[in-house]
């Protein structure tokens, strides 16, 4: 059995601690990249821009599409049935022949996605960031290649620096992250799922530090939170809950409430 088809078993029959998701896995360097087909695009988002061009990230001079989600979120669907939600300020580019071939499916992405894999057992769709690399047969799961972090919602996905380098394999609710300069991605003790809240468009949580759920507010909406806890000890506070993201002053409201404390947006100088 060589290296890619070691992978390919793996991604199809891994089951929870049955193997040391920390152990390195190897996959076959491929060259060739992929495609991807437009069909909708979600209200409001701007216009697509599609280029065609010979670009050494296909190996090989071929007509290559990339569409981008601008201010606004954008769904598309590709030729393989896979559904592929671009955050704002992403895009992603492909070779629409080889996606709705009998290959590897294959797309780079710059910036955010949330992918939903058609499962095919005999083509594997791979994701390259720049930074990581993702190989799945059929889930759900996010990219972000600002953070180099891959979240899991279902099903089983490999991440890894590069094709053919050491990783991890990532199930349900697993996220891990690969540091600048690091060789193998990091798994991640605390996931909350709130990777994917921009396109879900609330906050869950269930029973998740409160300290944790005021840092990731802060990173979404890109504000510091100044908290004042009123002689109140919440240290040790757990929340539970679901906020809808558009609405950042209710959440903040709710969950002092809740809390017997008070939050606020800081103020820029």
């Amino acid at each position: 059995m060589d290296r890619n088809d070691m992978l390919d078993f793996v991604l199809r029959h891994y089951r929870e601690n049955a193997l040391n998701t920390e152990k390195a896995l190897r996959s076959v360097r491929k060259r060739a990249r992929v495609p991807l087909f437009d069909w909708r695009m979600a209200a409001g988002v701007a216009a697509a821009m599609v280029l065609v061009a010979g670009l050494a990230f296909w190996g090989r001079t071929s007509s290559v599409t990339t569409l981008a989600a601008y201010s606004q979120a954008r769904e598309i669907q590709l030729p393989d049935g896979s559904i592929v939600s671009l955050a704002p300020g992403s895009e992603i580019s492909f070779n629409q022949k080889r996606l709705s071939g009998d290959g590897k499916r294959k797309v780079r992405l710059e910036g955010k996605a949330f992918f939903e894999v058609e499962h095919v057992e005999t083509r594997p769709f791979e994701v390259n960031s720049g930074h990581g690399f993702v190989r799945v047969l059929g889930t759900r799961f996010q990219v972000d290649g600002h953070k180099n972090e891959v979240y899991v919602l279902s099903g089983r996905v490999f991440f890894a620096r590069g094709a053919g380098e050491e990783g991890v394999i990532l199930t349900d609710g697993m996220s891990a992250t690969l540091a600048d300069g690091a060789a193998i991605p990091v798994i991640n003790e605390t996931s909350t799922g709130n990777q994917i809240a921009w396109k879900r468009g609330t906050f869950v949580y269930d029973g998740q530090p409160l300290s944790l759920a005021i840092a990731e507010l802060e990173e979404h909406y890109g504000r510091s939170i100044e908290i004042d806890a009123r002689g109140t000890d919440i240290s040790d506070a757990r929340i539970a809950g679901s906020f809808d993201i558009d609405a950042p002053e209710e959440v903040l409201d709710a969950i002092s409430e809740a809390f017997g404390i008070k939050l606020r947006f800081r103020q820029n100088p």
